[in-house]
């Protein structure tokens, strides 16, 4: 890295040299069966410069030969954008908490037993689904150094365990889909086909509703569908371009008082963890909705040199793009009413679990109509039952001010 990193500064103002080495072990389970077993590692670098004041880039996994990715990113110069910053220079790192030792040694074997596990308990209840896994994990390795003297690396881990069962019958279809990750391991099989029979013990029963306005309750699995207009409001790229909605409402209110956001990547073992960003600021949390009221947008070196102001270290990347803003992890302040305590206070409404893709409609603005993979009707207070064939639809930044409660 070094070699490449003098070699690039004989030619340009700045440079950066970015390497990740990952491995990954992957197990699939398909028809209630082992379908297959996977690794694979990976290594690359890609290098960053500023010359004549345009940004150039170009990245290998052969980092044996330097020459080529280095006259590459000179080359590229020519049509780069304009810089608006300069590389970081060293700055206090935070400890943060996302590499694991116990999912760094975690065997395919292991693995390939927890799947079975949760499969088996899964048919033991409801012998006539079908029911497909996947469990992965990941041990990476990031390192970053550029003309500034900054030289940092760090690792993490990542585990994810992803369970579907799933029942195709005549004019009947039911999928239930339930997921779990972390930078840490812990064994999930058992929480998640609990999990998975809860709903489908409440999805054997199929209730009509008709067409009309309810108030919703919304799972953690169903919530990303509110916030993927918010993710893309408050991005630094989207309001550089001038192009959010959110634009001229900073410190102003946007949502329900009880509503509080953060972007958090130094949350303990959380999946989007690290001490540094993509452009080796250190991590630290970024309040985004605080009582309601718009705090921040988020920023990477580019987008915030181009607003006139600093970095909210939320460069994401890998060793073959340029850093681009993105948020880690998205934390929703716990609220203090319970989940049942919710479904008492519905006369009729209905539980949005599942959702397919994101839908149709302005996601930008917030406009959302999106067919309904999995909800339930609740009727005096009770989940009576699954619904089918219903389309839900709404403005994500209206809804989010007529929020009424946090669970």
């Amino acid at each position: 890295m070094e070699r490449i990193l003098d070699q690039a500064i004989s030619e340009a103002q700045e440079a950066e040299v970015y390497q990740v080495r990952s491995q990954v072990k992957t197990v699939k389970f398909q028809a209630n069966r082992l379908k297959s077993v996977d690794s694979a590692s990976e290594e690359g670098i890609g290098l960053r410069v500023i010359r004549k004041g345009k940004i150039g880039f170009s990245s290998t996994t052969d980092g044996d030969d330097p020459h080529l990715l280095i006259q590459r990113a000179l080359d590229s110069s020519q049509f780069g954008q304009e810089a608006h910053f300069r590389m970081p220079s060293p700055g206090k790192v935070p400890l943060v908490n996302c590499y694991d030792r116990r999912t760094a040694a975690l065997e395919l074997q292991e693995m390939i037993e927890e799947g079975e596990k949760a499969i088996h308990l899964v048919r033991k209840k409801f012998p006539y689904l079908e029911c497909e896994a996947e469990i992965e994990k990941m041990e990476r390795e990031v390192s970053i150094i550029n003309s500034r003297g900054l030289s940092q690396s760090y690792k993490k881990t990542d585990y994810q365990f992803f369970l579907y069962g799933f029942l195709a019958r005549e004019e009947e279809f039911l999928g239930v889909g339930e997921e779990e990750s972390s930078s840490r391991y812990r064994d999930s099989s058992r929480t998640l086909a609990e999990r998975l029979i809860e709903l489908v013990s409440l999805a054997k029963r199929r209730v009509g509703i008709s067409s009309g306005k309810y108030p919703a309750i919304f799972t953690s699995k169903a919530v990303p569908l509110l916030l993927g207009s918010l993710k893309m409001g408050i991005n630094g790229k989207v309001v550089q371009k001038k192009v959010s909605p959110l634009l001229r409402k900073m410190r102003t209110s946007i949502a329900s008082s009880s509503l509080n956001i953060v972007d958090d990547a130094t949350f303990p073992f959380g999946p989007a963890s690290s001490p540094l960003d993509g452009e080796g600021i250190p991590s630290r949390p970024t309040r985004i909705i605080e009582k309601g009221r718009l705090k921040s947008f988020i920023y990477d070196l580019q987008t915030a040199g181009l607003m006139r102001t600093r970095s909210t270290a939320n460069a994401a990347r890998s060793y073959d793009s340029l850093p681009s803003p993105s948020t880690t992890n998205l934390i929703l302040k716990e609220g203090k009413v319970p989940f049942e305590e919710m479904i008492q206070d519905i006369k009729e409404g209905i539980l949005v679990d599942q959702v397919i893709g994101s839908g149709q409609g302005n996601t930008l603005m917030g406009e959302f109509s999106v067919n309904l993979d999995l909800g339930y009707k609740i009727e005096d207070g009770k989940i009576k039952g699954r619904v089918k064939d219903v389309m839900i639809s709404g403005n994500t930044y209206k809804m989010l001010k007529e929020l009424v409660a946090i669970g």
